[in-house]
């Protein structure tokens, strides 16, 4: 592993196995120097250090050290990137505020997870977040799984929750975690036996609230059932809204998950998962920040677009993080960043296309290589959706562009055939035929039927066959 050393001229400088010598960059100096831990991702060498300044981490991709606390008495590094002091746990340089330094730790039988009082923190090879959701008093974990008393989330790419798969861990916790109350306990009180339907997913015991979720179904499986818990609801006050909505006097929810700072009687749904109260839109149960509440609408039937605008901003629904800078991901509602909100135009009732003054957008993202000016939308045949422009034929189902076609001459003959200049293109196998004669190919009925000046094409079964004349 490479090493620190001080040279003759009182420089810390990082010393590299193969015995290069690189002076550390960020001004750490002799004075007071030591090496407080030093671990190892891949070839590169990481560090937290200190000298008569304070504390520093090294940080190896640009050769330099950044100073961010000088609580050099109450410093204590946990594990390889996560240190804390008197104030803040700290992933790297950088301080997660609120925190708890003081109960901070890592989770055992895990490399992912570590806790507070406050909130778990999350991290693997390539993304960290922090995560809220989770009781972290009572936080176990296996491997990339972790659980409370009432969900199980798994890592994959974020945290999720996964109550469909406690199947897959209830022998383990009920063989380590026997007296630990939880969902695997026999005597567990929230349980969804006796649940009875209240409206839509949304069950209930004398109790407590479940909302409920089908996975695994189709191909001849029955699917799946899950209750999941919502916690802290006052049963006495708690009414359904619509089918992912729900209020008590207290608080307001979607689906199983708590919405955070809204007020409960002012809320009302939008449809799908938009919501608002009188200060703030919602969107899966998150805050839309900056969104103005008075001109906000849908557009169309594209809840899982998320395409919307106000007076300001074109909104689509994004997998990014639900905060800045350390929020879990999840979908969340992001503005369009240069759409024209005034112009703004679906095109489509499933969202495929849609065009303002400048750009056409692709599933609610802008797709600068198609050409604005010439682009026509040609019809949407679920779940293909075709559109042109003077370049090329476009299919929205896989975002393909259509090689072999030319824009600015294909005209569409019926919904099973179009052509070129050059070639002819089906619209049910997405082919090009360039063997068939363009010049004389002609549609003879409305079924797929068509004809050129050497063969009789038929339409069958999403299969296209061809008969030479006689």
């Amino acid at each position: 592993m490479d090493s620190f050393v001080i040279d003759g001229n009182a420089q810390v400088l990082l010393k590299k196995e193969g015995g290069e010598t690189v002076v550390v960059k960020g001004g750490m100096t002799a004075e007071g120097f030591r090496v407080l831990s030093t671990y190892a991702k891949g070839w590169l060498t990481f560090a937290y250090l200190q000298d008569h300044q304070g504390i520093w981490w090294f940080n190896a991709r640009a050769n330099k050290a950044n100073l961010f606390t000088q609580d050099t008495e109450a410093f204590r590094v946990v594990h390889e990137d996560y240190s804390c002091d008197s104030q803040y746990v700290y992933l790297e340089d950088k301080p997660v505020s609120p925190s708890d330094p003081d109960s901070f730790g890592p989770l055992s039988g895990t490399p992912y997870f570590a806790r507070d009082n406050y909130r778990l923190y999350v991290k693997d090879s390539q993304h960290f977040h922090l995560f809220d959701e989770i009781d972290t008093y009572g936080a176990i974990a296996k491997h990339d799984y972790c659980t409370d008393s009432d969900h199980l989330f798994h890592l994959s790419s974020g945290l999720r929750y996964a109550n469909e798969y406690k199947h897959e861990m209830l022998e383990w916790l009920r063989q380590h975690y026997p007296d630990t109350p939880g969902w695997w306990q026999v005597d567990y009180v929230n349980q969804a036996d006796e649940a009875v339907q209240l409206e839509g997913n949304w069950h209930a015991t004398a109790t407590s609230v479940f909302y409920r979720t089908e996975s695994g179904g189709g191909y001849g499986r029955d699917a799946k059932e899950t209750f999941h818990l919502v916690r802290g609801v006052d049963r006495s006050s708690f009414e359904p809204l619509d089918e992912q909505y729900a209020r008590d006097r207290d608080r307001v929810y979607f689906k199983w998950r708590t919405i955070r700072g809204i007020d409960p009687k002012s809320f009302e749904s939008l449809g799908g998962r938009f919501g608002r109260d009188k200060q703030h839109v919602y969107y899966n149960g998150y805050r839309v920040e900056g969104a103005d509440v008075l001109t906000f609408e849908v557009l169309g039937g594209t809840e899982h677009l998320g395409l919307s605008r106000d007076q300001n901003h074109v909104y689509h629904a994004q997998y990014a993080r639900t905060i800045q800078p350390y929020g879990h991901p999840d979908d969340v509602l992001q503005r369009i960043k240069g759409a024209d909100t005034v112009t703004f135009e679906l095109l489509t009732p499933s969202g495929s296309w849609a065009v303002d003054a400048n750009r056409v957008y692709l599933w609610g993202t802008a797709n600068k290589k198609i050409d604005r000016t010439s682009f026509t939308h040609l019809f949407e045949a679920y779940p293909q959706s075709w559109a042109k422009d003077r370049n090329s034929l476009y299919n929205a189902n896989g975002k393909r562009t259509v090689k072999g076609i030319d824009g600015a001459s294909f005209v569409v003959l019926n919904r099973y055939w179009g052509k070129d200049d050059q070639a002819v293109f089906s619209f049910v196998t997405g082919g090009v035929y360039k063997t068939a004669d363009a010049e004389t190919f002609q549609v003879t009925d409305a079924e797929g039927s068509a004809e050129d000046e050497l063969f009789f094409y038929a339409v069958a079964e999403g299969v296209v066959r061809k008969k030479k004349k006689t």
